[in-house]
């Protein structure tokens, strides 16, 4: 029979001043928020408004990051708070860019992209077809490695397979 030792967890001690927990996850999920809003909106064919909107999200987690104290950011604070915020704001200010560059498409444009699309699908499936039907190719025959001369394996003799 084992005893097994229950220990409990100590919380912090929160003083008169501390904010709830979940308000630690708040910036966070503003961010995630407006990044579902953003991919949601370029899913129903506004894509302007919805890069436009992931752009916002990802610029103010980079000023919640650099303004608010680490114990109420959340999973927001990952690394130090210069990486955190120049990756918020190089992302931030490249999704901005894409949205406001991209011209809109008219019918001819959206036809040439779905067959710009189809193109791809299909020279991807030919490749991974190849792949299947010839089997990986290290190279010519001649630059085969035989265990125990030089390759990685235990060494073996000759008359050993």
């Amino acid at each position: 029979m084992s005893t097994q030792v229950h220990r409990r967890r100590r919380k912090a001690p929160r003083g008169r001043g501390a904010a709830p927990r979940w308000l630690a996850q708040l910036p966070y999920l503003i961010v995630l928020s407006g990044v579902g809003a953003g991919l949601t909106l370029c899913a129903f064919n506004y894509f302007r408004k919805g890069a436009g909107l992931m752009a916002a999200a990802l610029l103010i987690g980079a000023l919640a990051r650099l303004l608010l104290p680490e114990s109420q950011l959340g999973p927001l604070a990952v690394r130090s708070r210069s990486i955190d915020c120049w990756t918020l704001v190089i992302l931030g200010e490249m999704v901005a860019f894409v949205s406001l560059s991209v011209p809109p498409m008219h019918k001819t444009g959206l036809i040439l992209a779905g067959a710009f699309g189809v193109l791809i699908l299909l020279v991807l499936l030919a490749r991974t077809v190849r792949l299947l039907v010839g089997g990986r190719r290290a190279g010519p025959p001649g630059d085969r490695v035989v265990p125990g001369e030089g390759g990685h394996g235990p060494p073996q003799s000759r008359g050993q397979v």
